[in-house]
């Protein structure tokens, strides 16, 4: 009689048959639920429906106040020149009036649709008002003129100018002209202040970097505010173009050795402290070979080269040979640049402070109002910042108040002046003295 063997199943097929019978089972049930309910089930007797909208189906009149950085093109603030006049040695707009430089431009895709006709966010204030003008972004703005004509009054004259440029392998680097013009004189912002009220200047830095933030404080900063570009902006010709036809003039941010590079990739042209003679002039070359117009440059970072005196030498005779102003952002304390450029006649400055190390807008409130004291004060203060949206934000009302408060906003080219030589010290005391016993007074040669 053969033997029979029992042929059970594992564990592991036991569990899979009963996991797809569970599952089977339960969803046959669920099913069966759900077309029962749909075929006997009473609406009536269904709990209230609420719709939540997310936003208004029913669009206003009135649109809500959106921030101008965002809107078209085509919708641009108008600005007018009100603080000087025009001479005879201003280009003249030979553009059709209807024709717009930047139309061709691409915008940004920031996710948001505005229709055929977007509504201007105007400002009106006080002063404005009673002339019969608007203030558009901080510039006043006489009703009836068209963008084209405000524009073209307003712009700088196109760079390079040949008569302070010079071709070398480098490209268009600043050079000073037979006539004794210099970059710095023609490239700075024309500025007027017949009743000799305080000044207080403004240089936005780290422009280039970020499309947005660029056009921003270009189109809706006061042309009297300075913007200073990064060397390793893409088009960096063209963003100086459009901020000089805009109004602003322009510095040059020359990247420079810090004490500390932290993370941050250093670029290629970087200046070292220590370094020779000839590897500093070629770098500094290079970097102003990248494009024209700037009047002058800036240093980004280079707290350990600045602090090298040779070094900063170097670099102060170099730009004092090209016709250049060089203006410090304030970061650095330990500087020897101030006492090469009254070696050599470099046009100098220094910002006062940084208005946005700490981004919070309570701190750069209370720094602007630190110039605006200092202003008051001394007559004029100088202040550096960067291109962070609340910085555009907070200069853009901080401007448009400056002039009811008795102080001018003017452009940095205007702090950025020849320091007085140092004096001999084999002179004697009698020697720095008029007969009369009053000491002299010292002129500053502020011309082109």
């Amino acid at each position: 009689m053969p033997r029979q063997v029992s042929d059970a199943p594992g564990p592991l097929r036991s569990g899979l048959v009963h996991t797809v019978a569970s599952v089977s089972f339960f969803s046959a049930l669920a099913l069966t639920f759900f077309l029962a309910v749909n075929a006997w089930g009473d609406d009536a007797s269904a709990s209230p429906v609420r719709q939540l909208a997310l936003f208004e189906t029913d669009i206003p009149d009135q649109r809500p106040d959106i921030k101008s950085r965002f809107a078209a093109e085509e919708e641009r603030p108008a600005y007018s020149l009100a603080s000087f006049e025009m001479t005879d040695d201003w280009p003249q707009a030979d553009a059709p009036a209807d024709a717009d430089p930047f139309s061709a431009v691409e915008e940004p895709d920031l996710g948001v649709s505005y229709g055929e006709n977007p509504t201007k966010i105007v400002r009106v204030d006080e002063g404005a008002s009673e002339a019969g003008m608007v203030r558009i972004n901080g510039v006043s703005v006489t009703p009836g003129q068209s963008w084209q004509a405000t524009r073209a009054g307003r712009a700088l004259t196109r760079a390079p100018v040949d008569a302070v440029s010079e071709n070398t392998s480098f490209g268009a680097l600043p050079a000073i002209a037979a006539d004794g013009r210099t970059p710095a004189g023609v490239y700075a912002r024309p500025f007027s202040n017949p009743e000799g009220r305080p000044t207080v200047s403004i240089i936005l830095g780290g422009l280039g970097i970020n499309y947005t933030h660029t056009k921003a404080a270009i189109d809706e900063l006061p042309p009297e505010v300075t913007l200073s570009f990064a060397p390793s902006t893409r088009d960096l010709q063209g963003w100086i173009d459009r901020a000089r036809a805009a109004g602003h003039e322009v510095l040059l941010e020359v990247p420079m050795e810090p004490f500390d590079t932290g993370r941050e990739r250093p670029h290629a042209d970087t200046l070292y402290a220590g370094a020779n003679e000839d590897t500093l002039v070629s770098r500094l070359a290079s970097l102003m070979g990248r494009a024209s117009g700037y009047y002058g440059v800036t240093n980004y970072q280079g707290g350990k080269f600045a602090a090298d005196k040779a070094s900063a030498t170097i670099i102060a005779d170099a730009l004092a040979a090209r016709g250049l102003a060089f203006v410090e952002d304030g970061s650095l304390g330990r500087s020897a640049f101030s006492t090469a450029a009254a070696s050599n006649g470099l046009r100098f400055a220094a910002a006062n402070s940084a208005i946005d190390a700490r981004p919070d807008g309570d701190e750069i409130q209370a720094r602007l109002l630190e110039l605006e004291t200092l202003a008051l004060d001394r007559g004029s203060a100088l202040g550096s910042g960067f291109a962070y949206p609340i910085t555009i934000d907070i200069l853009k009302d901080w401007t448009e108040a400056l002039s009811a408060k008795g102080v001018v906003l003017a452009p940095a080219s205007t702090a950025a002046r020849a320091l007085p030589q140092p004096k001999d010290p084999s002179k004697t005391a009698q020697n720095d003295r008029t007969p009369g016993g009053q000491a002299p007074q010292q002129t500053i040669n502020t011309s082109g």
